[in-house]
């Protein structure tokens, strides 16, 4: 059995989450205690449930799967074939990209897949992950932290320790909101006290209580400002756009919301329901743990041994829409979380 150093227990995606949750019941004890003490229960009321459902939503973000895409254990072969430069069936679909990745032109974009409301190259093409030895959909990303692939990827957030992507992108943005609120939740509070001890009249500033009053009303106003982003979350849902879009899609301008095109109200309502009212698959509980950097290569040689068969769908992913008439034009990918990053030696 190997023994893991301690820095790898620091780099556990698990001390994120555990942080933030420490520091949302730290502001939630600062405000009973004295921010928003002495106002009505309603309001406390309010305080506590913006709280709590912030910490809720940051351990869903944290504990789903993201839309990880099961890796294969080899190498296509029709990937095989052309890169010897055989012919291939309708080989005039594929092409490389400038980094030398195969992509494959889809000729239909499948109804009511998340990848055919994209815009631009991000949502005609398909592409061959060498990593994971996978077709993926479009608008899905290697996470070379989580070392898999992912659906609907926006980008990995260290400090929720998990990737940000199509059944997990709900979740975020309700927690910025949840916790958004909260502070506003808390400042207002903090000036509804302050304005009953007698502020702004002259004499008062000088009081200890006023002071630590002032100086919580500072804090809670910047985190409130900080978390402004996540508003844009929620509108990046609403459009459709996800920030890797906004980073590497060109032509996203060309595609406006609610227009005739890929982002259709009825594709735009396709796109709400799979990610608002997708599965919610858990994570495997060893990608909780982070890997020594020494079993990196021994991981991913797991992984690989333990993926699923091409087909195999499992009974979750199949209750996912349009999921099977993706696999079948792609390759046959399916997916049910992330699969085995430990080496047994490991456990």
């Amino acid at each position: 059995m190997q023994r893991r150093s301690s820095s790898a227990y620091w780099d556990s995606p698990l001390i994120g989450p555990i942080a933030l949750s420490i520091v949302i019941c730290v502001f939630l004890l600062s405000g009973f205690l004295l921010g928003v003490k002495g106002l009505p229960w309603w309001y406390q009321l309010l305080v506590a449930a913006a709280g709590l459902a912030a910490v809720g939503q940051l351990w869903l973000t944290f504990l789903t799967d993201p839309g990880a895409l099961i890796p294969a254990a080899s190498q296509d072969p029709l990937v095989e074939a052309l890169e010897s430069g055989l012919p291939v069936p309708e080989g005039h679909l594929y092409s490389r990209d400038g980094r030398g990745t195969w992509m494959k032109r889809q000729q239909q974009a499948p109804v009511g897949r998340q990848g055919s409301t994209g815009s631009g190259a991000a949502g005609q093409y398909a592409k061959y992950c060498s990593t994971c030895h996978i077709w993926r959909p479009p608008r899905s990303h290697h996470c070379s932290t989580c070392g898999v692939c992912m659906e609907r990827w926006d980008h990995h957030c260290g400090v929720v320790g998990n990737c940000i992507a199509l059944r997990n992108h709900r979740f975020f943005a309700g927690f910025l909101v949840a916790a958004q609120a909260g502070c506003l939740l808390l400042l207002g509070g903090g000036l509804w006290r302050l304005r009953l001890r007698g502020l702004p009249e002259p004499g008062v500033w000088m009081g200890v209580e006023n002071l630590l009053l002032i100086f919580l009303c500072v804090v809670y106003g910047y985190h409130a400002t900080v978390l402004l982003f996540g508003t844009s979350h929620c509108l990046a849902i609403i459009l459709d756009i996800t920030t890797k879009d906004l980073l590497t899609d060109r032509q996203l301008c060309r595609n406006a919301p609610c227009c005739p095109g890929a982002r259709s109200p009825c594709q735009l309502l396709a796109a709400w329901r799979r990610v608002c009212c997708g599965p919610v698959l858990l994570r495997k509980q060893h990608t909780w743990r982070a890997l020594p950097a020494e079993d990196g290569p021994a991981a991913a040689a797991a992984a690989a041994a333990a993926a699923a068969p091409v087909g195999a769908a499992p009974a979750a992913a199949a209750a996912d829409d349009g999921s099977s008439s993706w696999q079948s034009s792609s390759g046959g990918n399916s997916r049910e979380g992330l699969q085995l990053h430990m080496p047994a030696s490991a456990i």
